[in-house]
């Protein structure tokens, strides 16, 4: 697997030539002008989630960015132009929890805490599990490490498909962890003492005094692992807590009491018995894939069809996580989920969770053109995804 960083080639011939200066001069001298590629996409509807709807609209991109929407732009002479007829037109969508793209293991289960274990060195840009999403219409993805460790390492940002020399958005993102019974499965003191179960914690209270146990270190003590936990007691570093019990989900807001700290909830399953505690603390939550029926769900935790609609209507700013977003999103409204709040569940709400809505989220002049075209309406189940752009280029299309 190539790395993210830029590569170029070590000719170290090419500058030992005699004709070297007279190239520099050349470089100099001779004007590098290159036209910045114009195009022009035309739709019956456009949903910029930057205010009302247009219907019809154009969007008009260069160079990966949008320059301008409006009702009827005038379309430059020799640009491409795409007219998607009756076709609709939104922002690209953002799954701002998701493991895809992690190989060889999600999670150093070796042992409990691993702060500056680094979600991005497992990434292979190229792996069909970001290409899938990128066809579903995801174009930003929030990778986490893995929940078998209490205080599991950093998150990283990036676009699914693009040049794999591209930088990722954010290579150290957040900090993951949990208030899970995850990092309890298999542990036992009772296991040989060279086992990598013989660990803690081996019960919920003991991934809780864990957590309170580092942050407390961390406030008085400086070491490499630290460094990462004084930045988010500082604020500068925020921090995805997975919590899917109620039980868990008030542990996390305890923990945020006595350690401040800018927290986001992962999963939330069982996030409805507690919303008004959660929406009193103002956490946003990244809520785990919607469950196609009610019942019993990770952890035995007690699911219900209608959760998105019922945890936006307490005033918690949720996002649609775990792929298969637009169908996350259609089954939502199903169940009681506003058409408006379920399209900003993928798009805005995440953009904003993730501190990107200057770049993605929306369309808007001065953004990314990050772009899902889709046959009809978003929520009607016949509708199909036509293409995915991502910074001005269609990465994925139908045959």
């Amino acid at each position: 697997m190539k790395p993210w960083t830029d590569t170029m080639t070590d000719n170290k011939n090419l500058w030992t030539q005699p004709w070297r200066s007279l190239l520099l001069t050349a470089l100099v001298l001779v004007p590098i002008t290159a036209q910045a590629e114009e195009l022009f996409i035309k739709a019956g509807r456009i949903y910029t989630l930057d205010g009302p709807p247009l219907s019809p609209g154009v969007v008009h991109v260069r160079d990966g960015k949008i320059v301008a929407v409006g009702p009827d732009l005038p379309i430059a002479s020799g640009s491409r132009f795409r007219d998607l007829g009756s076709g609709v037109l939104l922002p690209g969508f953002i799954d701002a929890a998701s493991s895809a793209g992690l190989e060889g293991g999600r999670a150093e289960s070796t042992v409990e805490v691993s702060p500056r274990l680094r979600a991005l060195d497992a990434v292979d840009p190229s792996s069909s599990a970001l290409r899938r999403l990128c066809h579903e219409g995801v174009t930003t993805v929030h990778i986490l490490p893995g929940t078998d460790n209490v205080i599991s390492g950093l998150s990283c940002i990036l676009k699914t498909l693009t040049d794999r020399r591209r930088q990722p958005l954010r290579a150290d993102y957040g900090l993951a962890i949990t208030t899970s019974s995850d990092p309890v499965e298999g542990n036992s003191s009772r296991n040989r003492p060279d086992s990598i179960y013989n660990r803690q914690p081996t019960n919920r209270m003991g991934v809780v005094w864990l957590l309170r146990s580092e942050f407390g270190l961390a406030t008085r003590t400086s070491t490499p692992d630290r460094a990462v936990l004084r930045e988010v007691l500082a604020g500068t570093r925020p921090v995805f807590c997975t919590s899917r019990l109620d039980t868990d989900l008030l542990a996390a807001l305890r923990l945020r009491e006595e350690y401040p700290m800018r927290l986001v909830l992962v999963g939330g399953q069982e996030a409805y018995r507690v919303r008004e505690q959660i929406a009193a603390a103002g956490v946003p939550l990244l809520l785990a894939r919607v469950s196609s029926q009610a019942g019993i769900g990770p952890e035995s935790t007690e699911t219900i069809l209608n959760l998105p609609g019922v945890l936006q209507q307490a005033g918690i700013p949720i996002c649609l996580t775990g792929g298969d977003l637009l169908e996350q999103a259609r089954w939502a409204v199903r169940f009681g989920l506003p058409r408006d709040a379920a399209l900003e569940a993928i798009t805005v709400q995440p953009a904003r969770v993730l501190q990107l809505e200057q770049r993605v989220g929306r369309i808007k002049p001065g953004l990314d053109a990050d772009l899902v075209a889709l046959s009809g309406d978003p929520f009607d189940c016949s509708t199909r995804i036509l293409w995915t752009m991502i910074d001005g280029i269609i990465r994925a299309e139908e045959p």
